[in-house]
């Protein structure tokens, strides 16, 4: 089990909490907070749509949600998803390349869970760096 501290569990409850409103067609749902600069947290869920491209992954929402607010940097991200769902939580390449162009740092953390039951599934709890992910990413 990942060791997490009280940021990282307030960002984690937050993208569980959001990962409720996620409107979904044919995915599945996920949750996602970030901490802003100024503290505050500020939470994003996927939005599909039946026309591929017109959604919003859950990553990218709540980065929207951060600059909406005034914050255009983000000090660490969290992202939850259904637990029957196979795969590791990850972001999507567009999403980590939108988290690296808000980041605060470079070594900005993601921590990623799965949910069931409405909990977060502690043995799937991870913490990863923007480096370990997308370690080539793009800049002008």
């Amino acid at each position: 089990m990942v060791k997490v501290d009280e940021n990282e569990k307030k960002l984690l409850e937050a993208a569980l909490r959001t990962m409720g409103n996620a409107y979904v067609l044919w995915g599945f749902r996920v949750g996602a907070a970030v901490l802003a600069e100024n503290g505050e947290i500020y939470e994003g869920c996927n939005v599909e749509s039946w026309v591929s491209g017109l959604g919003i992954c859950a990553e990218r929402c709540a980065v929207n949600h951060a600059i909406l607010h005034g914050n255009r940097k983000i000090k660490e991200v969290a992202i939850v998803m259904d637990a029957d769902k196979g795969k590791a939580p990850r972001p999507c390449g567009a999403c980590l390349q939108y988290i690296y162009d808000f980041a605060a740092s470079p070594k900005i953390k993601i921590v990623v869970a799965k949910a069931g039951n409405g909990k977060i599934l502690v043995d799937s709890v991870e913490v990863k760096t923007i480096e370990d992910l997308l370690p080539f990413p793009f800049r002008k």
